[in-house]
C-alpha cells in the first residue's frame, strides 16, 4: 500500500531541513567564537596577571604567616590565662573545701570546656574551607582541658588515685585517710 504525500508537505520538510540545517551552523559559529574568546583570555591573563602574581606571592605569603603567628599567639594566651585561671580556682577550692571538692571543680570545668569546644566546632563547620594549612595547629582549647599549657609547664596537680612516690609509712597512712 503506498500513502500519497501532498506535494506541499515535502517541500515544507525540505524548507524545515534547510532552516535546521542554518541554525545549526549558527550556534556552531557562537560556540567556537565563545571558545576563542576563552582562549585568548586566558592568554592575556597569562601574559599580563602571572608576572604581578608571582611578584607579589612571597610578600603575601610572609604577610599571611606574620598574621597567622599573630593570631596563634593571642589563642596561645586566652588558652593559657584559662588554664591559670582554672589553677587559681581549683587551689584555692582546695585550700577552702578539700580535695574532693577540688575534683569537682575539675570534673564541672572539663564538661564545660567540652561543651564550649562542641560548640566552636559546629559553628567551623559551618565556614566554608579556604584550603589546607600549611602548618599544624595545636587545638588549645584540648589542652586547656586536660590541664596542658602551650608554653611547656601544664600546671598538673596529682589526683588522688595516680601513684605518687612513698617517702614512709606515714606518707602512706595519710594518703589512704583521704
Amino acid at each position: 500500500m503506498v500513502i500519497a504525500e501532498p506535494e506541499w508537505l515535502h517541500t515544507a520538510a525540505q524548507i524545515a531541513g534547510v532552516i535546521l540545517t542554518i541554525e545549526l551552523g549558527l550556534v556552531l559559529i557562537v560556540v567556537c567564537a565563545l571558545m576563542i574568546a576563552l582562549a585568548l583570555g586566558a592568554r592575556w591573563l597569562h601574559t599580563h596577571v602571572t608576572p604581578v602574581l608571582q611578584e607579589y606571592a612571597p610578600r603575601a605569603q610572609q604577610a599571611m604567616t606574620i598574621a597567622q603567628q599573630g593570631s596563634d599567639r593571642v589563642v596561645g594566651g586566652v588558652a593559657e590565662f584559662y588554664g591559670r585561671r582554672q589553677q587559681v580556682r581549683t587551689s584555692i577550692s582546695v585550700l577552702l573545701f578539700g580535695r574532693r571538692a577540688a575534683e569537682r571543680v575539675r570534673e564541672e570545668g572539663r564538661i564545660r570546656a567540652s561543651e564550649e569546644l562542641q560548640l566552636i566546632t559546629a559553628s567551623a563547620a559551618d565556614l566554608p574551607a579556604m584550603g589546607e594549612e600549611a602548618t599544624p595547629h595545636v587545638n588549645v582549647f584540648d589542652a586547656a582541658v586536660n590541664g596542658h599549657a602551650l608554653n611547656g609547664h601544664n600546671g598538673h596537680q596529682p589526683r588522688p588515685d595516680e601513684d605518687r612516690p612513698d617517702t614512709g609509712p606515714d606518707d602512706r597512712r595519710a594518703r589512704d585517710a583521704q
